[in-house]
């Protein structure tokens, strides 16, 4: 048997040694995209790749052979990334930077021309056909012809057409068609898509469970009668009326289209009552009345014909009050209630005491976009009188009155584009047991607008005026004045009004006929949840022949949108050559509109 020579046998081994010998590994330290300005398209992009996507381990293990089979993955799943967002034609470069072991991926990318909509098919068939509602909501369908053809764009644009005819009641609605056609070389795409509605349903019986109230109170709010065209505006209006009432802790409302007879769907409405006693006490401040405390009780329901029960009082350094009201529901002909309250205040304005005694009855409803409230109250006040030598004096009002609110808003509590105005009438007559013949009418605007994502001017107008042949008797609780929180800020509040100087040579307010008021801010904000404002505010009380004397506030603010609310602290100084030279802090908290 022959034998290798040593020396051949020797290389043999080694060779051996050399082969099965591990590769040196390589680190991977980062994988950086470059090309691609948009942040959801560059996070897109990065998490397709494989390479990107390696863990810990295996990026601290890396082969070569493996770093060159993962390198040539990347121009495919990076061009397959970006074309959801309309760009079909990307170029893909990749560089590795080494350092020693440790290495750096570098993929720069062309994105290139997108391709755009070239052509629209859209049709809709069926019932739905003459559904003007629907054939709006198709042509407004994104992408339009010229728009860049983004898929969720696209996907979204068709998702939101089938919830639009669910909530029109075409459950049987079908997309026949859904068609795209991508012409690379020519970077256009073609849509066409087809629905057919099939017949709409109709509403049918709302049946309402797990509430405690007697058969046929909450059955009044439902605003259809059953055989109306489905709409699910009327569930969400449904939805909104229980939800006003606060009897309830849950609403669940659903129809069932699938126990559909004759087309006509059954809606069942499950309620969860609320807790029915609510207890609240607290410390308050308000720059305007001062710190304070409160404490309160709430019956949401009293008895099975869900009347209700609420009484209030508040303590504080410059107003107390003690309020109660019964309330019964009034649901037949218009959402609202009847109800019945006292109260009894007792309030310093600039150092003169007020105190009154009101008793109310009122009817209240809403119309549409309207919230109305009409009332009979009699006031019976006792004030100090300046002008007398601080004796008091008194006031007798009985007087029916009309209040009107009205308002369209985006968002509730932060709009971004809102209008609204309140509208107040008052009118007492001796014929009716008044001390004096008077006619008070107030009006208040406001009106928000957005511009970008992070700006809003707000507007905001009052005025009002006083007709009495006897004014110096008018109760100072229906004057007019001007100033604080929600007025004129850098002045005190009720601080601007008609004035005169006392014997001691103080300055006391005692109001006016008539009132202007007008402010404008501008918010910017920083983040989702912070931000500042800039504002003016201008107006006067004042009896008229020349005597209007506006009074100019002005200052910064910061804007915090609270889990509860929006609040808002203002740093505000008065210019007016009547105002205390200070500078004065305003806190509100509530909505904008």
């Amino acid at each position: 048997m022959p034998f290798a020579p040593p020396a051949r046998l020797l290389a043999t081994f080694l060779l051996c040694l050399c082969v099965a010998a591990p590769a040196a590994a390589l680190e991977l330290v980062a994988v950086r995209v470059t090309g691609v300005d948009d942040e959801a398209q560059h996070d897109d992009v990065l998490d397709a790749l494989s390479l990107h996507r390696l863990n810990p381990n295996r990026r601290r293990a890396l082969t070569e052979s493996r770093l060159s089979y993962l390198l040539r993955r990347v121009p495919r799943e990076a061009r397959q990334a970006l074309e959801p967002y309309g760009y079909y034609d990307t170029q893909v470069e990749t560089e590795v930077v080494r350092d020693g072991d440790r290495i750096t991926v570098r993929v720069a990318i062309t994105p290139g021309e997108p391709v755009k909509v070239r052509r629209r098919e859209l049709a809709l068939t069926g019932a739905a056909e003459t559904d003007t509602a629907l054939t709006r909501r198709l042509q407004r369908l994104r992408p339009r012809e010229g728009q860049v053809f983004d898929h969720a764009t696209y996907e979204t644009g068709k998702a939101n057409m089938d919830r639009a005819l669910a909530a029109r009641g075409y459950f049987d609605a079908r997309l026949d068609t859904h068609r795209v056609t991508v012409s690379r070389a020519e970077h256009a795409a073609d849509i066409a898509l087809a629905w057919d509605s099939g017949e709409r349903y109709t509403l049918g019986e709302a049946t309402l469970e797990g509430h405690p109230f007697r058969p046929g109170l909450l059955e009044h709010l439902v605003p259809w009668k059953p055989g109306q065209p489905y709409d699910q505006a009327e569930l969400l209006a449904l939805q909104a009326s229980l939800a006003e009432l606060d009897y309830f802790a849950a609403i669940d409302i659903r129809p069932r289209p699938d126990d559909a007879q004759d087309k006509q769907v059954p809606v069942t409405v499950a309620l969860s009552p609320a807790k029915r006693s609510v207890y609240s006490a607290g410390v308050r401040f308000g720059t305007d009345s001062g710190l304070g405390l409160t404490g309160g009780l709430e019956r949401r329901w009293v008895n099975s014909r869900g009347h209700k029960f609420e009484s209030l009082l508040s303590l504080a350094q410059r107003r107390n009050d003690l309020a109660t009201q019964y309330r019964i529901p009034a649901f037949k002909w218009l959402d609202g209630w009847y109800t019945a309250g006292a109260k009894l205040r007792q309030e310093e304005v600039d150092g003169i005491n007020n105190e009154l005694f009101e008793l109310v009855g009122s009817r209240s409803g809403r119309l549409g976009n309207w919230n109305l409230l009409a009332a009979l109250n009699y006031r019976r006040e006792r004030f100090e009188d300046a002008a007398t030598g601080f004796d008091y004096s008194y006031s007798t009002l009985v007087y029916p009155s009309l209040w009107a609110q009205w308002g369209e808003s985006d968002d509730p509590l932060y709009p971004r584009a809102a209008r609204g105005l309140t509208l107040e009438l008052r009118a007492g007559s001796s014929a009716f047991g008044s001390d004096l013949d008077f006619l008070q009418v107030r009006a208040e605007g406001r009106w928000i607008r957005s511009f970008g994502r992070r700006h809003r001017l707000l507007l905001r107008a009052e005025a009002g005026t006083t007709m009495s042949g006897d004014f110096p008797s008018f109760p100072p609780s229906l004057r007019f004045y001007a100033g604080g929180d929600r007025s004129v800020r850098g002045y005190g509040y009720k601080e601007i009004g008609q004035y005169f100087l006392g014997t001691d040579g103080r300055r006391y307010v005692f109001g006016g006929k008539h009132l202007l008021v007008a402010s404008a801010e501008f918010e910017r904000m920083f983040t989702r949840e912070w931000g500042a404002a800039v504002f003016v505010d201008a107006g006067d009380a004042f009896d008229g022949d020349g005597s209007f004397d506006p009074q100019v506030g002005a200052g910064l603010g910061l804007r915090w949108r609270s889990p509860v609310g929006p609040v808002r602290i203002d740093v505000a100084h008065g210019f007016g050559g009547d105002a205390q030279q200070s500078i004065r802090l305003h806190l509100n908290i509530g909505p904008d509109l």
